[in-house]
């Protein structure tokens, strides 16, 4: 049986319930160190998204496309997860303040 610890951290980092509900993630799949998950209509056209977490505490991170090769990005830090998700999917998941 796989260990979930991280999945469900790297889940709760990008924003938990509030986050799926956002992007419309659906199929989430964990395994030891990350979390993979399905996304729906998105102006960037990624059909799914894997967040790894690498031995040095940071992420990977990599989005799937149709007909071009998954995109990815390295040493990502836990607060910054949600704003690569949004530049590459579109898809913005957090509230901001206005200035």
């Amino acid at each position: 049986m796989t260990d979930l610890t991280v999945p469900k951290m790297i889940l709760a980092q990008l924003g938990g319930e509030r986050f799926a509900v956002m992007s419309g993630a659906t199929g989430f799949i964990g395994s030891a160190d990350s979390l993979t998950f399905k996304l729906g209509s998105n102006p960037k056209r990624v059909t799914h998204v894997r967040v790894t977490l690498t031995p040095d505490d940071l992420y990977h991170m990599t989005f799937f496309m149709p007909g071009k090769g998954p995109r990815s990005h390295d040493g990502i830090h836990h607060e910054m997860l949600q704003e690569v998700f949004g530049a590459n999917t579109g898809l913005y998941t957090a509230l901001r303040a206005s200035a």
